[in-house]
């Protein structure tokens, strides 16, 4: 059964993300975009579900098999949505075209290389999983599944609270989330945590990383190959402080702060930075164009609502995207100045 629920983990950004494609009609979507926009959608859609239930004071599993069964209907019918889109591809010819790219043997080494690097990355998570550590979200959700509760006991005192936490602390429903996985499926917490998360965080980042860097520079399959290939040897490589990026994706990718830093902000720069580039083409930009791009920059604050704090969270996304913002504003204005002139 915990296979069942570790492979589910996987597929449900994807399915979240094509179900999002397919409602809004988001025709020029990647699939990397596809997965990451399902990836945040999957962690608003838990919000949207257990902030309720944990202020009308609902017992745990009743909000875990209401959780189950909203992610069961998103993953039926994205994957539903993904084979209509699939075999309207093959009729229109677009799949036979994609196929005829062939691979280069550059390609084949430095794809064999990514991998490689990607897969030492996840071996060197392997000796943390039993290492003892100060761990808030995971004593949270062995309190969760221990007590049947939300919020009710502190989970490094295991006492009963009266009223439960502060408001502030029941937005944050992301260790709910797990916890209801570990339920359902039977999965050893710390094993879920420590591994299964922090595998699809990392490779989350490597996609979030990925789409920037294909704004930044004119990008083929080699130089993405490469790309990742480089982007892994600087996270094995770099510095093992607990407060840098490389060591959160190790150890602690299941945090709503690393989420927010390895994965969210790179997105957030993506978007912005493709909005700019939509505005500065010679082709009228139409609302709907502009609408989409709304809508996922709102996804990405929306869903940091609920997986941290403000201060690590919220307000640290809108100052990037503020400074970004303001950046390609002022480059727009410099342009002008320079066609006028």
């Amino acid at each position: 059964m915990y296979i069942i629920g570790i492979l589910l983990l996987f597929i449900l950004p994807f399915a979240a993300g094509c179900a999002c494609k397919g409602i809004l009609r988001w025709k020029e979507t990647s699939q990397i975009e596809t997965y990451l926009i399902g990836f945040f959608f999957l962690f608003f859609l838990q919000g949207v579900v257990l902030v309720p239930c944990v202020f009308l004071n609902q017992d745990f599993t009743t909000a875990c098999n209401v959780l189950m069964a909203v992610l069961g209907v998103v993953l039926i019918l994205g994957l539903l949505m993904e084979v209509v889109a699939v075999v309207k591809a093959k009729k229109d010819g677009d799949v036979a075209e994609k196929r005829k790219t062939a691979w280069r043997k550059k390609d084949k080494f430095l794809y064999i290389g990514m991998m490689l690097v990607f897969v030492l990355l996840i071996v060197r998570m392997i000796p943390g999983i039993h290492i003892l550590r100060e761990d808030i979200v995971l004593e949270t959700v062995n309190t969760t599944v221990e007590t049947g509760t939300m919020f009710m006991y502190h989970p490094l005192t295991g006492m009963m609270m009266d009223g439960g936490m502060i408001t502030s602390k029941k937005i944050v429903t992301l260790p709910l989330f797990y916890a209801a996985f570990v339920q359902f499926f039977g999965i050893e917490a710390y094993y879920f945590l420590y591994l299964v998360v922090n595998v699809l965080v990392l490779g989350c980042s490597y996609y979030a990383c990925a789409l920037l860097f294909d704004k930044v520079a004119t990008v083929n399959r080699s130089k993405m190959y490469a790309y990742w290939l480089v982007y892994g040897l600087l996270l094995l490589s770099g510095d093992y402080h607990k407060n840098t990026l490389g060591y959160r994706l190790w150890y602690q990718g299941y945090e709503g702060i690393t989420i927010c830093f390895g994965v969210m902000v790179p997105y957030l720069l993506y978007i912005i930075l493709s909005w700019y580039r939509s505005e500065g083409t010679e082709e009228r930009i139409t609302f709907f164009v502009r609408l989409t791009y709304v809508l996922k920059i709102a996804l990405v604050f929306a869903c940091s609502m609920v997986i941290t704090g403000l201060g690590t969270g919220f307000l640290f996304l809108f100052m990037t995207g503020a400074v970004a913002a303001v950046c390609c504003l002022i480059k727009s204005i410099k342009e002008v100045r320079a066609c006028r002139e």
